[in-house]
């Protein structure tokens, strides 16, 4: 070959590389960046609670199928909310047989229709357990559908002795085939202010073979038209219907009551066979010495008059009472006369023992409820209780036995019904750095105490519970600034999504939705509007077709304790060895 003609070549073949690694420098520089995923060990990790996190979904759009790789601590549920699909849907697309099982990096088909949506928050729901070995002497090797509860309430220990004796930087994931050590029984049951610390925690059951879910909503039914509140209630498909009744204006001078109105809502109720739960709260002032607030009368009889006087009078037809109203709080059991606000240190369950008895002597079918407590991290003795120390204290001091159920208010302010203490949702600004923002912390922090406790067997009644949104009202206040968070279609979606949750759990009984008509029912109060199914104008808010939307199974009557069988009363003569110990 000519010399010119190799010098010519060669320069052809250096432009030519010189153009291709530009080309290729472009593509890196423009090349769209995939979704990111985990690194997982080779076992399948189970979570053991839903874990929130933030994620951007990245969704590979092409022109017949848009695809999303699934990121650690997603799952099927919050995945189709991100792309405005169902759950229903997502699984068709892909084969799932279980939808509440998905793997990280796991490419997942997004339906025809779905939307590429902004930054939201995924949550992963934890697989049920499963019957699994018992531990040996080495430990006990996690299996799969195993949550750090399930172990703790197997071997009558705590989550976070658990957490301690094995090192675990993170209590809301384990892994299949992780060996655990086992603490000693009972090790770190909680020790609570004002307990009775005589009262040991009681190995008790842990199952409830019924717990009676069922849906039920809070009316406002004083002063409203019955009729209109009847068809919604029909409509929304509520099995339980809660009605608030204040004692002080139903008996403003003692022994005067007026039962007229309540007569006319439990005949209202009763004729559509909506099972009804009274809430019983609110001291006349002729009751109570102290007239600063809300709180307990002096003598605790005087409740137990008017409560009994209702079973009595409602005997069939109410189906449950309520003993107080967060009773955890300074606002609602005040009694200091010095000007010196603190809660009042009568007992709760000397209260609850007064309304028990009389609830059962007139009507023993009709089920006692604790009051649900308000959740709170304060607990300074002056404004709040914190209410899982007040409910370890009343369990301690007896509670489960004068009650048939535990009630809860587990809220949720604008966090997510799966979400965990302390993510920080997209768009949650404030109320989300403590577990008692979290609606399903609260529910299994409650489960727990209740099983440390010796009270496993008792269900937890959810006679409060709801998200609000002031997308359509009026701008909230500082304290109630929260609910600003949550747009109306958010609260459409994370109502039926609590519901389900409380359903899945096992352990809980009728859950009661804050509320049906707030908006018209009790204008004073403006968050009970910002939480209501009726908007300001009278017209349905979204939520309200979502949950009368939802598959409703025919309740199952609630568990309720079987009344101890009598001993037979035997003279000494039919117990001659009972008598010759006696006479020594």
């Amino acid at each position: 070959m000519r010399p010119s003609r190799i010098v010519a070549f060669s320069l052809s073949v250096i432009l030519m590389l010189l153009f291709a690694s530009g080309a290729m420098a472009q593509t890196e520089a423009t090349a769209e960046p995939q979704a990111e995923t985990t690194q997982q060990p080779a076992s399948n990790p189970t979570a053991t609670r839903p874990t929130a996190v933030q994620a951007t979904p990245t969704a590979t759009a092409g022109p017949a199928q848009q695809t999303y790789t699934v990121r650690y601590g997603d799952n099927l549920f919050r995945i189709a909310l991100r792309f405005g699909t169902t759950t229903r849907a997502m699984a068709e697309a892909n084969g799932i047989v279980n939808p509440n099982l998905i793997f990280t990096g796991q490419v997942l088909n997004i339906p025809s229709g779905g939307t590429t949506p902004p930054t939201a928050t995924a949550t992963a729901t934890a697989v049920p357990p499963t019957p699994v070995p018992p531990a040996s002497d080495e430990g006990y090797v996690v299996q799969r559908g195993d949550t750090l509860l399930s172990i703790a309430s197997r071997f009558s220990t705590t989550v976070s002795a658990l957490v301690r004796a094995n090192n675990i930087p993170n209590q809301n994931i384990i892994f299949t085939g992780q060996r655990l050590t086992i603490p000693a029984a009972g090790t770190d049951a909680p020790t609570t202010a004002g307990a009775n610390t005589d009262v040991a925690a009681v190995p008790g059951s842990t199952t409830i073979e019924n717990a009676g879910f069922a849906y039920g909503i809070e009316a406002f039914a004083f002063g409203q038209d019955l009729a209109a509140i009847r068809q919604e209630l029909g409509e929304v498909g509520a099995n339980w219907v809660k009605v608030r009744v204040d004692w002080r204006a139903l008996e403003p001078v003692q022994g005067e009551s007026n039962f007229a109105e309540l007569d006319s809502i439990v005949d209202a109720l009763n004729t559509d066979e909506f099972n009804i739960l009274l809430t019983v709260t609110n001291s006349p002032t002729w009751a109570r010495t102290a007239v600063d607030e809300n709180g307990p009368p002096d003598d605790l009889a005087d409740y137990g008059n008017f409560i009994g006087a209702l079973a009595e009078r409602y005997a069939g037809r109410v189906d449950a009472y309520e003993v107080w109203d967060e009773p955890n709080l300074r606002r609602n059991w005040r009694c200091d006369t010095n000007g010196n606000p603190t809660i009042c240190d009568i007992d709760y369950v000397d209260l609850l023992t007064a309304a028990y008895d009389a609830v059962k002597t007139v009507d023993s079918a009709a089920m006692v409820i604790t009051g649900g407590l308000s959740p709170t991290g304060y607990n300074d003795g002056i404004n709040a209780i914190n209410d899982r120390i007040y409910l370890a204290t009343i369990l301690a001091n007896g509670a489960g036995a004068v009650s048939d159920a535990i009630g809860a208010h587990p809220g949720g302010w604008a966090n997510p019904p799966d979400a965990v203490c302390c993510d920080q949702s997209t768009g949650v600004e404030t109320h989300f750095e403590d577990s008692s923002f979290y609606f399903l912390d609260n529910l299994e922090a409650y489960r727990q105490i209740m099983i440390d406790r010796g009270d496993g067997g008792t269900p937890i009644w959810v006679t409060k519970f709801g998200w609000g949104s002031t997308e359509d009202g009026d701008a909230p206040s500082t304290n109630n600034v929260f609910y600003s968070y949550t747009s109306l279609s958010e609260q459409a979606l994370y109502v039926p999504r609590a519901f389900e949750l409380g359903q899945e759990l096992g352990f809980v009984g009728p859950m009661i939705l804050d509320n049906l008509n707030g908006c018209q029912g009790l204008p004073s109060r403006v968050e009970a509007c910002y939480s209501a199914l009726i908007a300001p104008d009278g017209q349905p808010r979204p939520v309200f077709e979502a949950v009368a939307s939802v598959e409703k199974p025919e309740p199952e009557a609630p568990q309720r304790p079987l009344p101890p069988t009598p001993e037979p009363e035997m003279t000494p003569e039919a117990t001659p060895e009972a008598t010759s110990v006696l006479n020594g």
